[in-house]
């Protein structure tokens, strides 16, 4: 789950994985938990390609829809309901939890997630769109902030956000998850939604103050900052693929000179083909952007020269290995 390429959840996934959960937790219920058979079930229920508009035909659903129909005296006591325990609140985790709520009409279940960073879930795919507001709230998955970063949907369905906590353990013969705060919740089914994280290639000098990744809100504003206090006029953003435009657009947002930098002759060139970047580059160039493709990145220099893996002077250029290309002073590098 932690590959950068490797997935691509949609609605119909995510679906489909809470319909696994309830499958394992009325395994759990009804057998005393019989893995080999839960898990089986579960992995059938994940790996089915049937689109979202086919979930009401699966064989599974009708399987799935029974598990909070089981009634007892004690249905409402929470020692008798079922943890779920999300690790990672991200667009998948929230979509997730809001799917296994709609499931779980008589609350036969409760939900604990962990979420590492400082707000509840939001919308990353926009996270482009940021400099419009510079609202977090605008982006946010539910509904606006608090001061805390918590909106009112995760008290109102009675789900425990644990903001700030990154799960750095689980003991899985004791069903325990551990996170970096020292909290620990018990757990009948753990669900990873861990998400993915930027891919920095072993550039020397990627450790500089001013080399940046593009994922979270936190980079974003750590990027205003850093333009405000170090007065920056010109950024490289590495690679030219559709993250890649989107974060050089980004940085052009800020007032600063933007470089897409892409090895490949061609941006997006999983996508398009020459024609398609032609006239793609023309567009770009249009809204002020510069573009260089081939471009073999050799090290992010430092103010003070160097091109080392150590030293922490501020980024000042690039340099490349192409021959007869100088060096293409920037201020800041977005990977």
């Amino acid at each position: 789950l932690r590959r950068r390429t490797s997935f691509k959840f949609t609605s119909s996934a995510t679906m489909r994985i809470a319909a696994g959960v309830a499958l394992l937790l009325s395994a759990h219920e009804a057998q005393g938990f019989a893995p080999s058979t839960s898990f089986s079930r579960l992995q059938s229920t994940v790996s089915s390609n049937e689109p979202s508009t086919k979930l009401g035909a699966l064989p599974f659903i009708s399987k799935f829809s029974k598990l909070f129909n089981k009634s007892s005296a004690s249905d409402d006591s929470d020692a008798d309901k079922k943890r779920v325990v999300v690790i990672g609140n991200g667009m998948v985790g929230q979509r997730f939890m809001e799917n296994l709520l709609d499931l779980d009409a008589e609350n036969k279940c409760t939900i604990t997630t962990f979420c590492e960073e400082p707000r509840a879930a939001y919308n990353r795919v926009k996270l482009t769109s940021y400099f419009e507001t510079l609202d977090p709230s605008s982006l946010s998955m539910t509904s606006d902030f608090d001061d805390e970063g918590k909106t009112p949907w995760y008290e109102d369905n009675n789900v425990e956000l644990l903001l700030n906590d990154k799960v750095v353990s689980i003991d899985t013969e004791k069903k325990t998850v551990k996170g970096q705060s020292g909290k620990e919740v018990d757990y009948d089914v753990a669900v990873f939604a861990t998400g993915s994280y930027p891919f920095v290639p072993p550039i020397p000098g990627k450790q500089r103050p001013g080399v940046f990744v593009y994922r979270t809100i936190e980079d974003l504003e750590s990027m205003l900052a850093y333009v405000k206090d170090n007065g920056v006029t010109s950024a490289a953003v590495i690679g030219g693929g559709l993250l890649g435009l989107e974060a050089a657009k980004a940085v052009a947002d800020m007032n600063v000179q933007s470089h897409i930098i892409e090895f490949a002759p061609i941006l997006m060139c999983r996508q398009i083909d020459q024609g398609g970047h032609d006239a793609l580059v023309g567009k770009i160039e249009e809204m002020g952007l510069e573009v260089h493709c081939g471009a073999r990145t050799e090290a992010f220099v430092g103010e003070d020269g160097s091109t080392d893996s150590e030293s922490e002077s501020p980024v000042s250029a690039l340099r490349f290995s192409n021959e007869g290309w100088d060096d293409l002073p920037v201020q800041m590098v977005v990977v």
